[in-house]
């Protein structure tokens, strides 16, 4: 598969990332499926960004086309947060999903939707997300990655959700618009599908073909 669209991007390494926007306790819907219009709690926590209405309404479009549906699809939510991309995923026909949190009111409100739901498809785990990777002993069709911004982890994450990427599978990864990404190329890894929003830029990424 080759991408879509291919954008320069100049910034390198060192250059100050965007700070993520710290978000009011408040409350985001799921955009499709059997939970359509179901409000999920976004807990007031420092840094904490939902993926909005239309990123996420782009993002499982592209999903739609590239996987035909979710129908029996294993998903991993790597950074969780509010939960908005793996409760739609799981909505959206998704067989199994599991969210990883850090955060203890994160992981709270996350098992309040679950119980709410009855999404018995979802398992949440609290803890590190590197940690919880690594302790992995089955792999995914999706995977979800969208660390804090700050803290300039994404290839580590990366480098560690390839090794539970089933063949064929594809990541999806949420980061600053001007950060440098040369280094998808060093893991092997190309860009299917790829948009931006204001200072953030969303990417559908897969393994290159040999």
């Amino acid at each position: 598969m080759r991408p879509i669209k291919k954008i320069e991007h100049q910034n390198q390494r060192g250059v100050s990332l965007p700070r993520a926007r710290a978000t009011r306790a408040g409350s985001v819907r799921i955009i499709g499926g059997q939970w359509r219009r179901t409000p999920l709690v976004v807990p007031d926590i420092d840094g904490l960004r939902p993926t909005g209405d239309r990123v996420r309404e782009t993002l499982f479009n592209w999903i739609r086309h590239l996987f035909v549906d979710l129908e029996d699809r294993t998903v991993l939510d790597l950074f969780a947060g509010s939960g908005a991309l793996g409760f739609e995923a799981a909505s959206q026909g998704a067989r199994r999903v599991v969210m990883f949190e850090k955060s203890n009111q994160a992981v709270a409100a996350l098992k309040a939707s679950q119980k709410k739901l009855k999404a018995d498809m979802i398992e949440i785990r609290s803890g590190d997300s590197l940690l919880l990777t690594e302790r992995l002993q089955e792999s995914f069709d999706l995977i979800f990655l969208d660390p804090p911004f700050a803290l300039d982890m994404h290839e580590k994450v990366l480098s560690r959700a390839l090794r539970v990427l089933k063949p064929n599978g594809m990541i999806y990864m949420e980061s600053p618009k001007e950060m440098d990404i040369t280094f998808l190329k060093t893991l092997g890894l190309e860009i299917i599908r790829e948009s931006m929003t204001g200072n953030v830029a969303y990417r559908l990424l897969a393994l290159k073909e040999d």
